[in-house]
């Protein structure tokens, strides 16, 4: 297989090294190729080369320019599910898939998760058609193709983790795709050009066996054509005598113009056809009977301007399509575009539109459901007795699932101001809310008005009740979630359990929950009643049973074949507990994985969050920095209510106490206070005005904020602390709770208070920095022991080598005489001063003396 290269006479030549690449990709699958190179180096003869000599379902695809979204997927999806069914899919697909292939049956709508649902579909399709057999996917000219197929080919390769799956792309362009293998095809050098050509020895010899080459002639081809394969065929096509053709469509057009009348207009009818054409297309639009098309089609195949592919053809190369194309006049150019829409129902819109026929256009256009095609063809005549919102709102859906949430909103805002029926604004409205939901926009207004317009439709006010707990209004929420599930809108129940947990009964709540997982109506119902209940027993406390539920879910959510949209979504809430119970580690592995899934920008912030929480009290600033800035565009507004909109702030505010950055601290307190009303939040409010004490922003709390569950008492008891109560009463109560960082910075405060005790206190706080290698809490432990000159020495964790090189250094010594008294080198022995400054919070020798012996370690 790796012998052989290019083209002449179908004579592969060279590219050993390339092939050999190729099939070590497919050794270590998943895997990604990314194969470049300029137009007719070579990069398409190269991959069906490697693909004719495999034992994998291949399933390709390609790009055009101006083609639809996700159309170089769309061929592949339709090759996976013909071999092997839909039904590897949950669903047999119709929530995702069904969007790019009709045959699948009616999409299932899903508000704010088609395109999320569609990745992952597409997916699980690829992975579970691998389990059955090796899969090649082949995608051809990416670099003309749309960004939702590029934002669907990042998405796999980030999130292929089976074997057997090998993704290989070609471009004329390098493309930022991750983790792919950039394989560079490289023009021929002289002896694979006279190798092409049929020459014996790069001297003399035959091509295609009907010329001699001289190696004057071989050498003039090599450096017109600079190794380009397909520009060496069409030299050579020629002659190598011949004056150098004035332009490049002339000396790709060179073999057509020795083509007979009928086998000329059977290339043009697929030059005007496509990227592939169909024989039975080829046929219609030529006319001509079965024997007669054949005899039309040998000598354009046996020039190898045509290539057959399956049941059908492809050009050698798009360059030589195009070269076609443009040679035709305009005239013949619309009456082939116009014999191929009759011939071919599922591209008619496209041909009838290059025909000329605004009208053919706009009908076929609706037929197939392209409903931008539908708007930008649009004509009060060709529109008359049909309904423009209804377009409007379907080209809306699209937009959404192809990613594109600033269009969508365009479009469903454009159909709001066109309908007067209460009942479709009511479900434009819900479905503006799902599109602003994913740009980090409220949709609270939005929510309201589609139930003032609808007011007995269930699911509206059953979606209305959750924004409204979200935004901390929770009488108003209870409310419209009774009604709605008295109306049938059974989701209310997971709102009405949160409400009930936040109250602070846990047992009614999780009954409620058990019982709706019993009727869930829908997969993602399911999950997202595990995350809600995750979640109010996290901020309730109990860790454990959070840990528990989030765990039930995201294994639901694989099985479900969700892990990679609601899985994301409680690998947030699973990391919470994980980071309260101190299990940081256990924490980022979770995080770890759940980023590498690229979730939606939500769910990933939320992940972020609870990374940005760990990399604080680990001391990993940086970190904690790149979280922030990450973060904040992804939750830049209150589309997730209060709690969302407060946790950057808070994040921000407990890295810069952290720091000492007591200026910036007092920035963020002091926008919180300004700009939010801290009433509203259940789960932050407490944190953040703890401290905003600390910085001396608050004094007083501001009225009205609520105090439900153990978390929320002990932040309230760091807050009166801070404001000069009792740290004995914080750590009684983050005692009670189980969060070991926050109680080991609650014991050092109580140090400062208890003087007598402070020993013990500041043991106690220095083992849990221990444990939880939290390096900020140590640094406050051990310099709370040297100010209240407390001895804890076993817990300053300095070496025995340590201790000896501090009591020399307390006595005076340099480095090197330390080095001398220790017999270790000078540069070993600055080391050890170096980590015992570190360790012991000094700037200077002198200061680590006087800390050392106020700490009892010397």
């Amino acid at each position: 297989m790796l012998s052989r290269l290019f083209i002449m006479s179908d004579v592969f030549v060279g590219r050993q090294a390339e092939l050999r690449r190729l099939a070590a990709a497919q050794a270590a699958t998943p895997a990604a190729v990314l194969v470049v190179g300029e137009a007719g180096i070579g990069k398409s003869r190269l991959v069906r080369e490697f693909a004719d000599g495999i034992d994998a379902l291949v399933a390709e695809g390609g790009a055009d320019p101006g083609g639809t979204a996700y159309a170089p997927f769309v061929p592949v999806l339709r090759r996976l599910v013909r071999e092997h069914g839909a039904g590897l899919v949950p669903g047999g697909g119709r929530v995702g898939l069904a969007r790019l292939l009709p045959e699948l049956g009616e999409v299932t709508e899903l508000p704010g998760l088609g395109r999320a649902r569609l990745f992952e579909e597409v997916l699980l399709l690829v992975e579970r058609a691998a389990e059955r057999r090796p899969v090649v996917l082949l995608l051809e000219d990416l670099h003309w193709a749309d960004q939702a197929s590029r934002d669907l080919l990042v998405f796999l390769l980030r999130n292929l983790m089976r074997p057997g799956v090998l993704v290989i792309a070609t471009s004329r362009e390098p493309l930022r795709l991750p983790v792919a293998e950039v394989i560079r095809v490289p023009p021929l050098g002289r002896e694979e050009v006279a190798r092409m050509l049929g020459c014996d020895g790069g001297e003399r010899g035959v091509a295609a066996g009907r010329a001699v080459w001289s190696g004057a002639e071989l050498d003039a081809i090599v450096a017109r054509s600079e190794g380009n394969p397909l520009f060496v065929e069409a030299l050579a096509d020629v002659g190598a005598a011949a004056a150098t053709p004035a332009s490049l469509r002339e000396l790709l057009l060179a073999g057509a113009d020795r083509l007979g009348p009928a086998s000329l207009d059977v290339l043009r009818i697929a030059a005007v056809a496509g990227r592939r054409t169909p024989h039975e297309v080829l046929a219609a639009v030529a006319g001509l009977d079965d024997l007669a098309l054949d005899d039309a089609l040998r000598p354009i195949v046996h020039a190898r301007l045509l290539l057959v592919d399956g049941d059908g053809y492809t050009f050698r190369h798009a360059l030589i399509r195009d070269a076609v194309y443009d040679d035709l006049l305009p005239g013949e150019r619309r009456r082939l575009h116009a014999r191929c829409a009759g011939a071919w129902p599922e591209l008619a819109a496209d041909h009838w539109y290059l025909a000329g026929d605004r009208r053919r256009a706009f009908d076929a256009a609706w037929r197939a459901g392209r409903w931008e095609r539908v708007l930008e063809l649009w004509d009060d005549a060709y529109g008359q007795g049909r309904d423009h919102a209804w377009v409007l709102e379907q080209a809306a859906r699209d937009a959404l699932c192809e990613g594109d949430a600033e269009r969508a909103e365009e479009l469903a805002t454009r159909a709001l101001e066109e309908v007067d029926d209460p009942l479709r604004a009511a479900h434009l409205l819900e479905l503006r809310v799902a599109v602003r939901d994913l740009l980090g926009e409220e949709g609270l207004d939005d929510l309201r008005e589609a139930v003032r317009l609808a007011p007995g439709e269930a699911r509206l006010i059953g979606s209305l009740a959750t924004v409204l707990a979200w935004n901390g209004q929770d009488v108003e929420a209870r409310a419209h979630a009774e009604k709605a599930l008295a109306l049938g809108d059974t989701r209310a129940m997971v709102t009405l359990a949160a409400l009930t947990a936040l109250d602070g009964d846990l047992g009614t709540a999780s009954s409620l929950y058990a019982e709706f997982r019993s009727t869930a109506p829908d997969d993602d119902s399911l999950l997202m009643s595990y995350a809600s209940e995750a979640d109010v027993l996290e901020a309730a406390g109990e860790h454990t049973r959070a840990e528990s539920v989030a765990h039930e879910g995201m294994s639901r959510a694989r099985r479900l074949g969700m892990a990679r949209t609601r899985g994301a979504h409680l690998a947030a809430n699973l990391a919470e507990p994980l980071v309260s119970l101190g299990r940081w580690q256990e924490a980022r592995e979770v995080i770890r994985a759940a980023l590498a899934l690229d979730p939606a920008p939500i769910h990933r912030a939320w992940i972020l969050m609870v990374l940005g929480t760990v990399a604080v009290w680990e001391g990993a600033w940086a970190e904690a920095d790149e979280v922030v800035r990450l973060a904040r565009p992804l939750m830049r507004g209150r589309s997730r209510g209060y709690d969302s909109c407060l946790e950057p702030d808070l994040l921000e505010c407990r890295l810069a106490v952290a720091r000492s950055d007591l200026r910036r601290a007092g920035q963020v307190v002091d926008h919180v206070l300004a700009e939010h009303d801290l009433r509203q939040s259940r789960r932050y409010a407490w944190p953040l005005l703890a401290l905003a004490a600390r910085v001396g922003r608050v004094r007083e709390a501001p009225v009205g904020i609520a105090t439900t569950g153990p978390v929320q008492e002990a932040y309230r008891a760091t807050f009166e602390a801070e404001r000069g109560g009792s740290w004995a009463a914080a750590v009684a109560c983050w005692r009670a709770v189980g969060q070991p960082h926050a109680l080991g910075q609650a014991l050092v405060r109580a140090a400062e208070q208890d003087r007598a005790g402070a020993r013990d206190l500041l043991r106690e706080a220095a083992a849990i920095a221990a444990s939880l290698a939290a390096e900020p809490l140590r640094r406050e432990v051990e310099a709370a022991a040297a100010t209240l000159r407390v001895g804890i020495s076993g817990d300053l964790h300095l070496s025995a080598r340590e201790l000896e090189v501090l009591a020399l250094v307390a006595e005076g010594l340099s480095n090197r005489q330390i080095a001398e008294r220790l017999f270790i080198s000078a540069r070993t022995s600055g080391v050890h001063v170096s980590n015992i400054l570190a360790k012991l919070g000094a700037t200077s020798r002198v200061e680590a003396a006087a800390l050392a012996r106020r700490a009892g370690l010397i």
